[in-house]
């Protein structure tokens, strides 16, 4: 096993159970995993205060760091692995870089760099930083283009075309413009006759107020648009597969593509998407992939029905997790 004996020191937002996905995998690889969360901050109200000023909750975040470094001060570790690295202060990386000097120090980016306030005075604390954006990484600096991955829930063997109970499905969390091009897209389902399933995710009732405040396209929604309620990775995986084609909608100021496209290469499922980067990567297809224009939303004619081709064998397991695993820590 690749990681057999190693011990891993692993901080990441809990986002959507992959962190879970990825703690398994590593543990599968042989490695022994301590896992935190990257947040302190949990509650929706939090996290909205968060929004507005992220100094707010320092002093709890420092508390919360400080805390866990009192339970694993003894401990000898091979990597410390963090992704996206918004809540860690500074001066916690430094104390971690301290007490574990023989670590290699990982960093994945699972976000650009413009959304992530602060990360680029913590770059240089890290052996290795890696990103999904391509833009960011083709700037000179010392991070590694590394695309999402697909966890084993989403690789199937590739099945010929059927029935479907939907044409195209949505699912995924609300955030930017997101909601306002979804509506858009539901009302050219509606007109073309499309069978279509959307699960608009907000994290609270709380966000969705927040947002009727806050977001100009939410002054006609309803609370019913909206699902307050996590869906599980096995869920997701049951409506992709009576799905034909799955929606992407990424956000406006985000080139790396989403973890929603990389599971469609797992699932060998055709996409439409917002994001014109997508052009730029091996798996590329436009008999597969489809891409709109999120301020003019087209599906181009006879997409839906045409059959889904085979990516090549080796591009495919590239994007499995015990691939990115692998790169991410270098080993």
């Amino acid at each position: 096993m690749k990681l057999n004996g190693r011990r891993i020191l692993f901080f990441a937002p809990a986002f959507f159970g992959y962190e879970g996905k990825i703690v398994d995998k590593m543990t599968e690889l042989g490695a022994m995993v301590d896992f935190f969360d990257e947040r302190s901050i949990k509650s929706s109200y939090e996290k909205a205060l968060l929004k507005i000023n992220p100094q707010i909750f320092h002093k709890k975040t420092t508390d919360y760091y400080n805390k866990i470094i009192e339970e694993i001060a003894n401990f000898d570790y091979d990597y410390v692995f963090i992704i996206k690295c918004e809540m860690m202060p500074i001066e916690i990386i430094k104390r971690l870089k301290s007490l574990f000097s023989k670590a290699t120090f990982c960093l994945y980016l699972y976000d650009s760099l413009n959304n992530i306030k602060g990360i680029n005075e913590k770059l240089d604390y890290f052996d290795r930083v890696l990103s999904f954006d391509m833009e960011d990484t083709s700037r000179g600096s010392k991070m590694i283009f590394r695309p999402l991955f697909f966890i084993d829930d989403y690789k199937r063997n590739f099945i010929k075309q059927g029935d479907y109970k939907f044409d195209v499905s949505f699912i995924g969390t609300i955030h930017s413009d997101r909601y306002k091009v979804i509506k858009a897209i539901k009302n050219v389902a509606k007109k073309n006759q499309y069978k279509f399933y959307f699960y608009c995710y907000l994290q609270s009732k709380f966000m969705y107020y927040f947002y009727k405040l806050t977001k100009r396209e939410f002054s006609g929604a309803k609370k019913e648009d909206f699902q307050f309620a996590k869906i599980h990775s096995f869920e997701i995986a049951e409506v992709i597969d009576k799905t034909k084609v799955v929606l992407d909608v990424q956000h406006p100021k985000q080139t790396g593509l989403t973890m929603r496209t990389i599971e469609m290469i797992g699932m060998h499922k055709k996409l439409i998407t917002t994001n014109q980067s997508i052009k730029k990567y091996d798996f590329y297809n436009p008999e597969n992939i489809a891409v709109i224009d999120r301020n003019a939303i087209k599906i181009p004619e006879d997409f839906l029905d045409n059959p889904y081709q085979v990516i090549q064998e080796e591009i495919y397991n590239k994007y499995s997790l015990e691939s990115w695993i692998i790169e991410v820590l270098g080993v």
